[in-house]
């Protein structure tokens, strides 16, 4: 059904079609998505760059629900382009596009540009939507994010997306929705100095690499030991997974 509404929407002015579609979906998610959030009092004021796992297409609306009343940027796939619904989904969600599994250096450059104008910026950091639900190795950009924009680091959790919208590898743009309990998490802030120390102190050959898993270390803590995945070990030898 829902799919199904955006192609005609599609077809109106941008300024008229971004309202109908965030009216919609607020519409839509509260019927939906029945959310609870832990932590957020506790999120330092802006900016700060958000760092969480990936489960559904529908992280990004369900993520900038749970901000509320505090808003951030949100690193997404160009992909989301491809159909009709995710095109007009996230037009509705203050969005930097970036091409997975690239150095794509001009979407960096736009997330620490707009950290340093003083707005919040959050991160998936696996590089896509996990399809067995639990943390896959991210990747070290974000690493890059931090270093350059210098603000304080938030790891957060959420899990239930994937319950919420599944995943369908066949038909993107097909996938559908079905009421599901959403729970996001939003661990203590981290330093940038701090984890770098972390970092020196175990001698890592990549620090970069080991800087991103010292904060997926943290969102893990914030998940369900079934979550976990490569991360399930905290130590600093935790191995990445097939």
């Amino acid at each position: 059904m829902l799919p199904s509404l955006f192609s005609p929407l599609s077809l109106l002015p941008e300024g008229p079609r971004r309202a109908v579609v965030r009216r919609l979906l607020d519409r839509v998610w509260g019927h939906y998505a029945d959310i609870h959030v832990e932590g957020l009092s506790e999120v330092p004021a802006d900016p700060v760059l958000y760092v969480c796992n990936h489960l559904s297409n529908a992280d990004g609306l369900t993520l900038q629900r749970a901000l509320r009343p505090r808003r951030a940027w949100f690193l997404a796939g160009v992909k989301l382009q491809q159909t009709a619904m995710t095109r007009l989904a996230t037009e509705t969600v203050d969005t930097i596009f970036i091409r997975p599994g690239s150095p794509d250096i001009e979407a960096l450059r736009r997330s620490v540009d707009t950290l340093k104008e003083g707005r919040s910026v959050l991160v998936f950091p696996e590089g896509g939507r996990s399809r067995t639900a639990s943390l896959m190795r991210a990747q070290k950009g974000v690493a890059l994010i931090a270093q350059r924009a210098g603000v304080p680091i938030v790891p957060m959790a959420v899990t239930g997306t994937e319950k919420l919208m599944p995943i369908d590898d066949t038909n993107m743009g097909g996938e559908r929705l079905y009421r599901a309990r959403i729970d996001v998490k939003f661990g203590a802030p981290l330093q940038l100095e701090a984890l770098k120390a972390e970092v020196e102190a175990q001698g890592a050959e990549d620090p970069r690499q080991a800087l991103v898993d010292a904060v997926m270390r943290r969102v893990a803590r914030l998940l369900p030991p079934s979550y976990r995945g490569v991360y399930a070990d905290e130590g600093p030898d935790a191995q990445a997974g097939a």
